[in-house]
């Protein structure tokens, strides 16, 4: 498989190959290996515990306080409280690289939102 393969296309090839693990590859070279323990892993992780985990990567990212994130069923938002396209770009991709999560979007949220 590819490395970008999409999770659910990945475990159905897993199931009908009747393997436990499959090679990623670029190319010809093998970039890693995914295994099935590796897709529930992904899968069954908790919207409480998607959301920390971006929170904890965007605080790496742009500091502590400034973003707001919510989860629902892997659908990660992100409130940013500085109006920066460029900034909201990068937190949607760091937030789409947090196992667990199925799509991300960040948007600008002013003071006047917390009213």
């Amino acid at each position: 498989m590819g490395s970008g393969t999409d999770v659910a296309e990945l475990a159905t090839a897993l199931l009908d190959a009747r393997q436990r693990s499959m090679p990623i590859v670029d190319g010809s070279r093998v970039v890693g290996i995914v295994t099935r323990r590796d897709i529930v892993a992904t899968v069954a992780r908790d919207d409480a515990t998607v959301a920390d985990d971006v929170r904890h990567r965007l605080e790496v990212y742009g500091g502590k306080g400034r973003w707001r994130v919510a989860c629902r069923d892997g659908v990660v938002t992100i409130g940013d409280q500085f109006d920066d396209e460029a900034d909201r770009h990068v937190a949607t991709v760091i937030a789409e690289s947090v196992p667990g999560v199925v799509r991300a979007q960040a948007i600008a949220v002013h003071e006047e939102d917390d009213r």
